[in-house]
């Protein structure tokens, strides 16, 4: 577990680095076509930037860690008969809840942090090298990459939207092992009891 958590540490710092790298490509040469919310929005600067990625990566970081180091999945006392029970037991403590973890706050706010924290390395992983990827195709003016940018107009879309697709099968994936895992030690607890 030290091992992932040290590797994916290192690459969600590396990964960010080359992001701010080819972002500062356009930031310091023609800031007005930047599409960070911070900068569009809210007029950040350069060093609003950074400080609010620090802050962000430092909190996820700090999540990966409490799901690497200090978090257990919840086994539950009876079988889990499907994942959505399972999923809404391990957040609201009770079935019937699942759609609820998609809109409310779960009363197990431990586990929120901990599958917080193993869905959202990987998805700023994988979110900053495809916006690298973006930021230097778009810079160095690579035509295969402008070929794809007027088939899918705003690239950009594209991302947020692989984003939210990431999130869903990381989190799809995280619920599935810790499901099968409560299915197995239930009944191997089980079988324990009847002899």
């Amino acid at each position: 577990m030290k091992t992932k958590f040290f590797l994916l540490t290192f690459l969600l710092l590396f990964a960010r680095g080359c992001d701010f790298y080819s972002t500062s490509l356009w930031f310091f040469d023609n800031p007005t076509g930047e599409q960070n919310p911070l900068y569009k929005f809210f007029g950040v600067g350069w060093t609003g930037l950074i400080i609010s990625n620090m802050v962000v990566s430092g909190l996820i970081i700090y999540a990966f860690y409490y799901y690497s180091f200090k978090y257990a999945p919840k086994i539950l006392n009876t079988k889990p008969s499907k994942l959505t029970d399972y999923v809404s037991e391990i957040y609201f403590n009770e079935k019937g809840r699942f759609l609820e973890v998609f809109y409310k706050t779960p009363k197990n706010k431990k586990t929120l942090l901990a599958h917080s924290g193993y869905v959202l390395i990987r998805v700023l992983i994988i979110a900053s090298f495809m916006a690298t990827i973006h930021n230097l195709c778009q810079f160095y003016d690579v035509s295969i990459y402008n070929s794809f940018r007027e088939i899918v107009i705003r690239p950009l879309y594209v991302i947020y939207g692989l984003m939210i697709f990431l999130m869903f099968f990381f989190a799809l994936r995280l619920w599935k092992k810790e499901y099968e895992l409560s299915k197995s030690s239930t009944e191997n607890l089980n079988l324990n009891n009847d002899d």
